[in-house]
């Protein structure tokens, strides 16, 4: 597992998001972002992550999330 998803799995593992945006114990542990059956909040998170990872600035980001999940 990557550190970028261990990331991701740290910031959805919260009980209140995982409440929010339905997500189970049994959807974290088998997480995957970008896949058809993903949820919009596990993508939004990971590209933010992502970006982030790669040195991009806030509005660079916002600007991939916008185009990308067509916000």
């Amino acid at each position: 597992m990557s550190k970028r998803d261990e990331i991701l799995k740290e910031i959805l593992s919260d009980p209140d998001l995982m409440k929010k945006y339905n997500i189970n114990k049994a959807e974290l542990d088998n997480l995957q972002p970008f896949r058809p059956e993903s949820k919009k909040i596990v993508d939004i998170l990971a590209t933010i992550i992502n970006e982030n990872d790669n040195d991009r600035t806030g509005r660079q980001i916002y600007m991939t999330i916008k185009n990308i999940h067509k916000i």
